[in-house]
């Protein structure tokens, strides 16, 4: 009986042994596992930064642009004391408050404040769907069931997202905005100088050709501020639609395959910075047959 009693004591030590070491076993697997999704998050989130950060890019050119719209030709503190002074002298009137911002720069157009609160509301409600978009990533717990889970409701809202560049974007290309109030002034301009009579053909001429030096380089501004902000939103597109294939296919991709994505939209960012403007539009007519596919 002694010897039974020693073996059974054995037996059950033998197997508390064995269940203390799958318990260890488990738990080392668990945390090797948490920790390898943990990484696997750490760098999806790299990627989801670079569309954030090219969205904010994009949207800050996209205000840029529309400012710019009505903004005058820049001019130093002597230039613009001296056109009040020269406003005030040939002014007969009285000076109001309400006519005190032309007298200071008769160029400046005064855009209704009800029109530019609602621009600025349409602008910060844009940059908001994206930011909270980024912000899923920010808040999801690295490692948990649950960050898998909502990387995977994540890829509807960057649908609509993708659909909603692209919208912005071919509308920009087919109706970019230029500097209307730049080009109105030199249009007056050059009206003033073929009004003159007390010029003679030779100094008319120089002023009308220094005058289309002046247009020529609003032109290319324009252009230039034109193809900066396409170049924003298809960048911030091409990078999104990167973005989806790998929120897609997330539970099949391991590091390399998130860290070569980096790399590539690092790239892609690259390669779109020198495109040309037209270039640029062609990539825009395809942008919406891309974020529906």
């Amino acid at each position: 009986m002694p010897d039974r009693a020693k073996s059974s004591d054995g037996a059950e030590m033998t197997f508390s042994i064995l269940i203390q070491f799958i318990r260890r076993s488990l738990l080392i697997g668990t945390i090797t596992l948490l920790a390898a999704c943990s990484q696997k998050a750490e760098t999806l989130k790299l990627s989801v930064t670079q569309f954030g950060s090219a969205t904010e890019q994009a949207f800050d050119k996209y205000g840029d642009a529309y400012r710019t719209q009505f903004a005058p030709f820049p001019k130093s503190d002597i230039a613009q004391r001296n056109t009040f002074v020269t406003n005030i002298k040939d002014f007969t009137g009285q000076v109001t408050p309400a006519n005190i911002d032309i007298l200071l720069d008769p160029d400046a157009v005064k855009v209704d404040p009800d029109v530019a609160r609602q621009w600025q509301d349409t602008l910060k409600g844009l940059r908001s769907q994206y930011r909270q978009f980024v912000a899923i990533f920010d808040n999801i717990e690295a490692g948990s069931a649950l960050g898998a889970s909502a990387v995977t409701r994540s890829g509807p809202i960057l649908e609509k997202l993708r659909k909603q560049l692209a919208t912005i974007s071919n509308d920009f290309a087919r109706t970019p905005p230029q500097f209307l109030t730049r080009r109105s002034t030199l249009i007056a301009e050059l009206n003033k100088i073929r009004s003159q009579d007390s010029n003679t053909p030779e100094a008319e001429r120089l002023q009308v050709e220094a005058w289309w030096q002046q247009w020529n380089s609003l032109i290319a501004a324009e252009s230039a501020m034109q193809a900066e902000t396409l170049r924003a939103f298809v960048t911030a597109s091409a990078l999104g639609d990167k973005l989806q294939g790998q929120i897609d296919n997330y539970a099949k991709l391991d590091m390399a395959s998130l860290i070569t994505a980096v790399e590539d939209g690092i790239k892609l960012s690259d390669q779109i910075g020198k495109l040309s403007p037209a270039d640029l539009i062609t990539q825009t007519t395809g942008l919406l047959e891309t974020a529906t596919n």
